[in-house]
């Protein structure tokens, strides 16, 4: 098992065919729009408004050479970000940590 303790979760991933597949023609706008917006206001604010990632799904063989060669490169390691929140999913139910306020 790879070890992933210390994954910053700085990316939200949807693969296209479960959009195409779990979504109705509203929710597909809805995200077309919401997609625009974040490139359009990334490029107001000087930054490049679409940018290309490479993704790893965690249960492929080679994903442990990939976090050595992400740590070995300073790319690995929890930032606090007050945008993400951390939770799990047991027994298919979204467990949110509890609130500190």
């Amino acid at each position: 098992m790879t070890e992933l303790s210390g994954m910053e979760m700085k990316f939200t991933v949807i693969k296209n065919a479960d959009i195409e597949e779990y979504l109705d023609e509203g929710e597909k706008s809805d995200l077309s729009r919401l997609l625009w917006k974040v490139g359009r206001l990334r490029k107001l604010d000087g930054k490049v408004a679409e940018q290309a990632h490479l993704v790893i799904s965690t249960d492929e063989s080679y994903v442990q050479r990939v976090v050595d060669i992400l740590k070995e490169n300073g790319h690995w390691g929890m930032k606090q970000d007050p945008n993400q929140l951390q939770f799990e999913i047991v027994d298919d139910i979204l467990v949110l940590p509890e609130s500190k306020e």
